[in-house]
C-alpha cells in the first residue's frame, strides 16, 4: 500500500514541478535554520575523540573566595592549589583533571629549535596525567607524560604532528628537545591534529602543570564519573570540600562555581547556586521553545496554503474513492505520506543546507576560527538525523494536517462537485 503511495506522491511532484519546487525549497530552507541550531549544538555537546567523555564529565571554571571579617571578594579561574588541595582529593569522580583555561587558549606560546632564528606562536595546554585519562588523543609517536614525570617536575611535553613538523621540517621528533617560552623541554609524543571544536581539548602542546610558576597555575577542572549517575554525589562532594576549605581558612569562605554537566559549561551558563543556574537554564530553554515555533510555525502556515491548493484538485478522485469503499483515516494517511515524501526530500536539502551554513560561519556559531576544521563525527549522529525525522514530521503534520483532515471528511457529493465550483 505504501509502495503505491510512494509511486503516486513522486508522479504528483512530477505533474506539479513548479509547485512541487516551491514546496520542496520552502520545507528545505524551514529545516535548514532548525537543523543549523540543532547541529551547532550537536557539535558542542557529542561526546566524540578525543572529547570522548564529554556525557559523563562535570565541569568548575570559576571560584569566589570571599573574607567574611573584611567583606572582601576573590575571584577567577580555579587555582592550582585550591585544585591540589580540594578537588584532587575527591573520592566519588573516576578522575579529577586541571587544564588551562580555554579562553587563554590563544597563540602567545613562543617555541623554538635551539639554535634556530625562527619563532612559532603555539597553542599551549597546561595539565596533569589524568587529563590523559579523559581525553583520547590518537598518538602517532611516543605517549603522554607520565605520573612520575608530572610529580618531579620533569620538562616533557606532547605536541601535535603540525608543530613537530614546523620545528624539526620533517626530521623524527619524538625524544627531541626544543625550547617553550626559551625553556628547554623533551618530546614524549606525538598527537594527531585536534580540532578547535574541541574547546578542552584542542592544543599544538601540551605540557605539566608542575613546570610552570605557581603564579601561571589557573585551571578549569574536569571530573569524570563512572556514569551520569553519579553526578549528583559528586557535586554533594565538592559541596562538603567547599565546607572544608571555610573551616581550614576561616574567615574566608569558598565557592566553585558549578560543578556544571558539558551542556551548561558549552553554553556559559552560570550562577552563584543551584537554583540560580537551574533558572537560567529554564529562561534559555524557553527562549529556545519560542524560537523554535516560530521556525515551524511561520514556513507550515506557508506551506498549508499549497498543501490545500494540492488537495483542493484531488477531491473528485478522493470523492471516487470514498464512493468505492475508501474509509476516512485510509484518505487522510495516504495525503499525510505523499506530503511526508515531500517534506523529507526538503528535510534532506535542509540537513545540507545546515552543514553548508555551519562550515562557513563557523566562526560565529562555534567560536572557532575561520579556517579551522570540523571533524565529521560531530555532523552526522544518529540524534541528528533523528532530528531531521522528527521535523519532517512536525512540518508535515502542521501544513497537510488540517487540509487532510478536512479533505477526508468532506461528503463524497461535495467531494465530486468540488471542481466544478
Amino acid at each position: 500500500m505504501y509502495k503505491v503511495y510512494f509511486k503516486q506522491a513522486l508522479l504528483m511532484l512530477k505533474q506539479n514541478k513548479f509547485i512541487s519546487m516551491i514546496a520542496i525549497m520552502g520545507t528545505a530552507l524551514a529545516i535548514m535554520m532548525i537543523m543549523t541550531i540543532i547541529v551547532t549544538d550537536e557539535i558542542k555537546e557529542i561526546s566524540t575523540t578525543p572529547e570522548i567523555n564529554r556525557n559523563r564529565t562535570l565541569y568548575v571554571d570559576y571560584q569566589v573566595k570571599r573574607d567574611t571579617a573584611r567583606n572582601s571578594w576573590q575571584s577567577g579561574s580555579i587555582s592550582y592549589e585550591t585544585l591540589k588541595e580540594y578537588l584532587y582529593p575527591l573520592k566519588t569522580p573516576l578522575y579529577v583533571s586541571g587544564v588551562n583555561p580555554s579562553w587563554s587558549n590563544i597563540p602567545n606560546t613562543l617555541i623554538t629549535r635551539e639554535g634556530s632564528s625562527e619563532i612559532i606562536n603555539a597553542h599551549m595546554r597546561i595539565t596533569d596525567v589524568a587529563y590523559w585519562k579523559i581525553m583520547s588523543f590518537s598518538f602517532t609517536q611516543g605517549r603522554p607524560f607520565s605520573d612520575g614525570e608530572f610529580q618531579s617536575g620533569i620538562s616533557a611535553a606532547v605536541v601535535s604532528e603540525t608543530l613537530a613538523q614546523q620545528i624539526f621540517k620533517g626530521e623524527n621528533a619524538l625524544g627531541e628537545t626544543f625550547l617553550v617560552n626559551f625553556k628547554p623541554y623533551r618530546i614524549v609524543g606525538i598527537v594527531e591534529d585536534v580540532s578547535p571544536v574541541f574547546k578542552q581539548a584542542y592544543g599544538d602542546l601540551w605540557i605539566p602543570h608542575t613546570t610552570q610558576p605557581v603564579e601561571n597555575r589557573f585551571t578549569e577542572v574536569m571530573l569524570m564519573a563512572e556514569s551520569p549517575e553519579d553526578f549528583p554525589a559528586i557535586i554533594e562532594e565538592v559541596r562538603r570540600m567547599e565546607k572544608k576549605f571555610e573551616t581550614e581558612h576561616s574567615p574566608w569562605i569558598l565557592y566553585l562555581k558549578g560543578p556544571v554537566n558539558n551542556k551548561i559549561f558549552q553554553k556559559g551558563i552560570y550562577g552563584n547556586n543551584a537554583e540560580e543556574i537551574t533558572s537560567a537554564i529554564a529562561v534559555q530553554k524557553r527562549k529556545m521553545i519560542f524560537i523554535l515555533l516560530i521556525l515551524l510555525l511561520i514556513p507550515a502556515i506557508n506551506l498549508s496554503g499549497l498543501s490545500l491548493s494540492r488537495i483542493k484538485k484531488r477531491t473528485e478522485e478522493i470523492g471516487i474513492r470514498k464512493a468505492f469503499g475508501a474509509k476516512k483515516y485510509t484518505i487522510l494517511i495516504q495525503v499525510l505520506f505523499e506530503n511526508l515524501i515531500t517534506s523529507v526530500i526538503g528535510g534532506v536539502i535542509g540537513l545540507a543546507l545546515s552543514y553548508v551554513v555551519v562550515f562557513r560561519m563557523r566562526d560565529w556559531l562555534l567560536d572557532v576560527p575561520a579556517d579551522s576544521t570540523i571533524p565529521v563525527s560531530t555532523l552526522i549522529s544518529f540524534p541528528v538525523l533523528l532530528a531531521v525525522f522528527a521535523v519532517c514530521l512536525i512540518i508535515n503534520l502542521l501544513s497537510a494536517g488540517i487540509p487532510a483532515y478536512r479533505a477526508s471528511r468532506m461528503k463524497i457529493i461535495n467531494s465530486l462537485n468540488q471542481n466544478d465550483k
